[in-house]
């Protein structure tokens, strides 16, 4: 502790200057009252942590007490080696308090500074001006450098502050991504196969009652869809966690082309090469962008549609595509928030790889992904 240090090296200093000079010219009671002022500021100086305003009133006012009072070999007992606890004080208002309170301290150490500046120049008959202001300036230079050091001090923890308010504002937006992302991958496209799919049983139906039975199915499910895709737009979506759930990977693509084929979307799937060990990141950012684009066709595209899912496999890459004919054109009103296309295109590039989407006919989506095997 600084208090300690400050103490520990001035204190001794202080008492051998009064006892060898102030003792045998002023007598035992002058001593004994520099002493005790010293002893004071020294006190403040270790109270400055707790109670930073008391302690700098007190030393303050202790300070002022010793620059009027004459020392031996000084100007006044204020520039003791024990005066250096002031110091302290002015760094201890810098670093803990506000602006104007802080402030107005930096403004009592120049006064002070002052005050022992005058004091010198009346008890020493001083006219020469260039070494007033010389002595003026020192002192003056020596509060302001501590004040100052406790005003940087104070800065530093604040931005120190503001960068781990900032860290912990990030994972929570990191983590409402996260979220915002899986509910998006996975509920979205159930929903939306299970539309198309009630859907279809419900022109496919004879009896009357099975076909609204199968319109409130739907009817609910886009309601749920239009629920999550308000609470998408607040997540602003996410990725999942792999520690709640197995990821899904390539070897599970076929299974998730055939469920999403309907009489009204016809689905393929076609794979070449020989599948290769991924990094299970890459696989889970190629499977999602599969996912997302059959949502999107099933979705935006407005029956009957036919998609062709390809994914070949080459020594260094994986490349996937989803084709659709374009159907009967666009589902009017169907556009979303876009949280689906942004999130398959942050994924797909976290994971090393290119996505591409190219609009003909109909929409192309392709992902090329580079092989690297998780170590």
């Amino acid at each position: 502790m600084a208090a300690t240090l400050i103490c520990a090296v001035t204190l001794p200093m202080t008492i051998a200057m009064l006892i060898q000079i102030v003792l045998p010219e002023f007598g035992t009671a002058v001593s004994t009252w520099i002493l005790a002022l010293v002893i004071v500021l020294h006190i403040t100086g270790f109270a400055c942590y707790r109670l930073p305003r008391i302690a700098f009133g007190i030393g303050a006012a202790a300070m002022l007490s010793l620059a009027l009072t004459a020392a031996p070999g000084s100007s006044s007992a204020a520039l003791l080696p024990s005066a250096t606890t002031f110091i302290l004080l002015e760094w201890q208002m810098g670093s803990t308090q506000r602006r104007g309170v802080a402030g107005a301290a930096l403004g009592v150490g120049i006064v002070g500074a002052g005050i022992i500046t005058a004091v010198d120049a009346i008890s020493h008959d001083l006219r020469d001006p260039i070494l007033i202001a010389f002595e003026a300036m020192a002192l003056v230079a020596v509060v302001a450098a501590g004040w100052a050091f406790g005003v940087w001090s104070r800065q530093r923890r604040a931005a120190s502050a503001a960068r781990a308010e900032q860290r912990v504002h990030d994972a929570l937006a990191a983590e409402r991504t996260r979220i915002g992302r899986d509910l998006h991958d996975v509920v979205s496209h159930s929903l939306t196969i299970m539309i198309a799919q009630a859907e279809a049983a419900r022109v496919l139906a004879r009896e009357p009652q099975a076909s609204h039975a199968l319109e409130r199915v739907a009817e609910t499910g886009r309601s749920a869809m239009h629920g999550l895709r308000r609470m998408l737009h607040v997540l602003d979506d996410g990725e999942s966690d792999p520690g709640l759930s197995p990821s899904p990977d390539l070897r599970g693509l076929a299974r998730l082309v055939e469920g999403t084929s309907t009489p009204e979307h016809r689905t393929s799937f076609v794979e070449r090469g020989e599948p290769r060990t991924m990094r299970p990141d890459a696989e889970l950012a190629v499977f999602r962008a599969a996912q997302e684009a059959l949502t999107n066709v099933v979705r935006h595209v407005r029956p009957l549609v036919q998609v062709r899912v390809e994914l070949g496999w080459s020594a260094d890459e994986v490349v996937l595509s989803v084709t659709d004919d374009g159907g009967e054109g666009t589902i009017q009103g169907s556009a979303g928030v876009g949280v689906g296309l942004i999130g398959m295109a942050e994924r797909v590039r976290q994971a090393g790889g290119a996505l591409d989407v190219q609009q003909g006919s109909g929409w192309t989506v392709r992902v090329s992904m580079p092989i690297e095997e998780d170590a």
